[in-house]
């Protein structure tokens, strides 16, 4: 079964790594998607994969790399999500 998140990261997320942690993170769950920082200072992104894989992904939002503060994470899940006709980059990128 696949799943599909879209994720808003809030705290200290930018200049920390957040990006690329995620990144790595991403390619060793095999996910399909991006992340990117926002204007605000967010960190934003979207994966979609193995339901248990995006969950690993999902846990690993909420602590991010060593320098990172997470203050807030809100996530967009669906559960059901058909893999074959997603649009979604693969393999996961970092986007400007």
């Amino acid at each position: 079964m696949s799943s599909y998140i879209y994720f808003r990261v809030t705290g200290s997320v930018q200049g920390v790594m957040f990006r690329k942690s995620t990144l790595q993170q991403a390619h060793n769950l095999d996910l399909r998607g991006w992340v990117r920082n926002e204007p605000d200072g967010t960190v934003s992104g979207e994966a979609a994969g193995a339901t248990e894989h995006v969950q690993r992904l999902r846990d690993y939002l909420h602590m991010g790399p060593r320098d990172a503060r997470v203050d807030n994470v809100d996530v967009m899940f669906i559960k059901h999500h058909d893999i074959s006709q997603s649009t979604l980059p693969y393999p996961f990128e970092i986007r400007a």
